[in-house]
């Protein structure tokens, strides 16, 4: 088949070229999922594939324009709306970066083919925070490349020998994927987003030898136009009695074992020690007008893993793996309007998946506890999102005492309980309490700020040891930058300066920063005084006492100062300090 695609879609051999595809997928779908490695809520890949492509034709159902543009756009533009998951965003981009380029062609031929191939490589590539070999994005650059050295002696190769030689070649890839990826290679697995590619390709043969296309042929050059085209309806003038050599029965990947060996005790070994250490999938669509698409990406990956961030200056969709998921939410906000919001909690999902089973020590998540002091219900809601287990009631001029703090540590159903003071003047109580307690190991992180110990707390990685978890949280919370605006409470001669009773003072690890006689100016001082041209995100945490309008003088001050700079402001509802903050 070569030359210019006809300008029409005929649209009942649209439809079952759709339904075919369908039929075939949804038929796999449950063996796919069964390849999941990762016991998490977006996690089963089939389901998310297989939402994908509906999605797709739901759009396409409701065309009335069958022009090949408007429907490949179409196509294109349900891929993303309905994608779900990693590899359900990822396909999105595969069909997006493959119908772009045969729109922009206007012609079908081996050329046009590979082009198409390499803009899904590269768009599917390019949408993931970190591109992983051993998945699908390798099984789509195998393809790319297999296609991109595919030759023919006669200059020409029929659709039919054309799939079969592209399927074969995606089953071997498929099959690599084992022994790419570590933990593939533990389990026994293949990649369940490559199995899926593979299946697509399959039904897609189907769908084509159902509408009689498969005897048509691909130049490898390009030659005459001729109007013809797989979905024009159309015969190409081929000798419709050649054959293939190969039988239906031969038709590459049908009757493929999804499980390697049938090893599924090592694939249940390896879902029971998955280490998650981003809580909530968080999926949203954001629409809104000259969307900086790139920014926003960053932004995510800052935010957790998997991070996928797809779309154009009107539409974007995410995809993210955080234990933060109101900071996602709260930064896609100022981009524009928020739709089909989903956030899972994953850890749920690996209790209900192992439930009843053993799990290796070391491994239970309920055996060790987080447990944090702060004061305001605001701080206290964030804390319990990013995993705290219980938040004491404390902070400055309020600390706990040793037996609040022992009290709270027995309440827990912990063999291991990790505390964060957040205050320097707690950390001795909270090492008193360590010294008390009978029955459980307590290690105390040496927090010394709200911003310190929810930095804590996101590197937390519940699969890990004890010993590396307190030593990346340490490091974590060290290395966070952040002030604290509050009023002095005597007079005071410092190296900043005379400072009065009842003045506002800016406080940074500890030492007094800046002051000043208004509340605005001190915070924003601040922020100037320890931030530099590398931060990208000012988090802002609101006092009991915080005033709204002085909340948007202080924004208004440091946009002026910082324009490129992200600000997220949140209640948090501490006593004595308006404003405390993270620079990021």
């Amino acid at each position: 088949m070569s030359g210019n695609i006809t300008n029409e879609v005929n649209k009942e051999n649209l439809e079952k070229i759709v339904d075919a595809v369908l039929e075939n997928f949804e038929a796999n779908e449950k063996k796919i999922n069964d390849l999941n490695v990762f016991p998490v809520p977006d996690g089963d890949t089939g389901t998310n594939m297989l939402l994908t492509l509906k999605s797709i034709k739901k759009e396409l159902s409701q065309v009335k324009d069958f022009s090949l543009k408007n429907v490949l756009s179409k196509a294109s533009f349900g891929a993303l709306m309905g994608s779900r998951g990693n590899s359900g965003v990822i396909l999105s981009q595969i069909l997006k970066g493959f119908f772009d380029e045969i729109i922009n062609g206007n012609r079908f031929d081996l050329d046009v083919i590979r082009e198409a191939l390499v803009s899904s490589r590269d768009l599917a590539y390019s949408s993931v925070q970190d591109p992983t070999e051993g998945t699908m994005l390798t099984t789509m650059k195998d393809i790319c490349e297999f296609v991109r050295n595919l030759s023919s002696n006669n200059k020409k190769i029929k659709m039919i020998d054309f799939l079969d030689e592209v399927i074969f070649e995606t089953e071997k890839s498929v099959e690599r994927t084992t022994f790419l990826l570590p933990v593939l290679k533990k389990a026994d697995v293949v990649d369940a987003g490559a199995q899926g590619i593979l299946d697509i390709l399959i039904g897609v043969k189907k769908a084509l030898k159902g509408i009689g296309n498969m005897d048509k042929q691909l130049e490898v050059k390009i030659g005459e136009p001729q109007k013809v085209g797989i979905l024009s309806g159309k015969n190409s003038g081929e000798n419709k009695d050649s054959r293939n050599k190969k039988t239906e029965k031969d038709i590459p990947g049908e009757s493929q074992e999804y499980i390697l060996h049938d090893e599924k005790e090592n694939l249940k070994n390896v879902r029971r020690t998955y280490e998650i250490k981003y809580t909530y999938c968080t999926e949203l669509m954001v629409k809104g007008s000259r969307i900086d698409v790139a920014r926003l990406r960053e932004r995510m990956e800052s935010l957790g893993d998997s991070a996928v961030v797809v779309g154009n200056e009107n539409l974007v969709k995410i995809h993210v793996h955080t234990n933060y998921p109101h900071k996602v939410l709260g930064r896609a906000s100022r981009e524009g309007t928020l739709h089909d919001i989903k956030i899972n909690n994953m850890k749920d999902q690996r209790k209900e998946l192992v439930e009843g089973e053993e799990l290796p020590e070391g491994k239970i998540d309920s055996i060790r506890a987080l447990m944090t002091i702060s004061s305001g219900d605001g701080l206290e809601e964030i804390f319990k999102s990013i995993g705290a287990d219980v938040v004491v009631s404390g902070g400055q001029s309020m600390n706990p005492s040793t037996y609040e703090i022992v009290k709270a540590i027995n309440s827990l159903d912990a063999s291991e309980v990790i505390i964060f003071p957040n205050n320097k003047n707690i950390i001795l109580t909270a090492n008193q309490a360590k010294k008390v307690v009978r029955g459980k190991d307590v290690y105390v992180v040496q927090t010394k700020s709200i911003p310190a110990g929810i930095s804590a707390i996101l590197s937390y990685n519940p699969g890990a040891g004890i010993e590396e978890n307190i030593r990346n949280m340490e490091q974590s919370s060290g290395k966070t930058k952040d002030g604290e605006i509050t009023l002095a409470v005597r007079d005071a001669n410092l190296m900043v300066g005379e400072i009065k009773k009842g003045e506002y003072i800016g406080l940074s690890n500890g030492k007094v920063r800046v002051v000043s006689d208004n509340v605005i100016d001190a915070t924003v001082d601040l922020v100037r005084d320890i931030t530099d041209s590398k931060e990208e995100v000012i988090t802002f945490y609101t006092g009991k006492d915080a005033k709204q309008e002085d909340t948007d003088e202080i924004k208004k001050g440091i946009e002026k100062h910082f324009p490129k700079v992200d600000m997220e402001i949140h209640k948090g509802g501490q006593l004595l300090y308006p404003y405390i903050f993270s620079i990021e």
